[in-house]
């Protein structure tokens, strides 16, 4: 697989967004959207990647530690071509961030990108290094507005909302250590229903959760037992689906 497509397993952030979407989502007030954090420190959730054809194309791996009192939460991404980590360091009880990072380590060279969130402005520093080539370096300037997040804690920060059908919510999302132009985008949040889940770890009754911001529309489908780990994503052009749980 190309480099583009699996960096979309970091959600919304690796996908360039213009404008679109439903005039219901656009007129929702962004707000604080966690209200409840379910899992406990230690937790390392293992997905496999699929293609539209069922065929696996990396792997995927979720963990969350403790840090001096706050939350790492961290992705970590591979198949034969590349390696791509990142992690979000976040308030333990908002998930607002604090800082956040990812190397992407490819046959071409390293990116590694550094954010670091002050006074309503994320600062992000990006050192490009590619065999035989100056290193390149470049520094951007976000602002950040109130009832934001980063995007890299997505995929932990929709479990923590209220899962009852027909619950909505929006927020900002600021997509800070991405392969492209830095940007913040409003992201809405839909909980549609309780179905049931097969993926390669069992079978579960679990909530979809629609996931719109503009130009993109994304599921997740999120256990319905009080841990509410992520058991199968589609962000419009790979799926993730849960392989095991570990805890330490």
């Amino acid at each position: 697989m190309s480099r583009p497509g699996l960096l979309l397993a970091l959600g919304l952030g690796s996908v360039l967004l213009t404008a679109c979407g439903l005039a219901e989502e656009d007129s929702l007030p962004t707000q604080d959207i966690v209200t409840s954090v379910p899992w406990t420190v230690g937790e390392e959730t293992s997905y496999s990647i699929l293609d539209n054809d069922d065929e696996v194309l990396g792997t995927g791996v979720l963990r969350i530690d403790q840090e001096d009192g706050q939350l790492r939460l961290s992705q970590h991404y591979q198949n034969p071509d590349f390696d791509d980590r990142s992690s979000v360091l976040v308030d333990a009880a908002t998930l607002k961030p604090i800082e956040a990072e990812r190397t992407i380590t490819g046959k071409d060279g390293v990116l590694r990108i550094e954010v670091h969130y002050s006074d309503d402005v994320a600062e992000i520093e990006r050192v490009a290094t590619e065999e035989g080539k100056e290193e390149e370096r470049r520094i951007d300037r976000l602002d950040v507005p109130e009832h934001a997040y980063d995007t890299g804690a997505s995929l932990f920060l929709w479990r923590t909302i209220p899962m009852q059908v027909d619950y909505r919510a929006a927020y900002r999302s600021m997509a800070t250590a991405v392969v492209g132009k830095s940007q913040e985008n409003k992201v809405t949040l839909r909980v549609l229903r309780q179905e049931t889940v097969e993926v390669p770890a069992g079978t579960f009754e679990a909530w979809r959760v629609e996931i719109r911001a503009p130009g993109v529309k994304q599921t997740a489908w999120y256990g319905a037992d009080s841990a509410r780990r992520l058991l199968k994503y589609d962000n419009g052009q790979n799926t993730f689906v849960l392989e095991s749980v570990k805890e330490s």
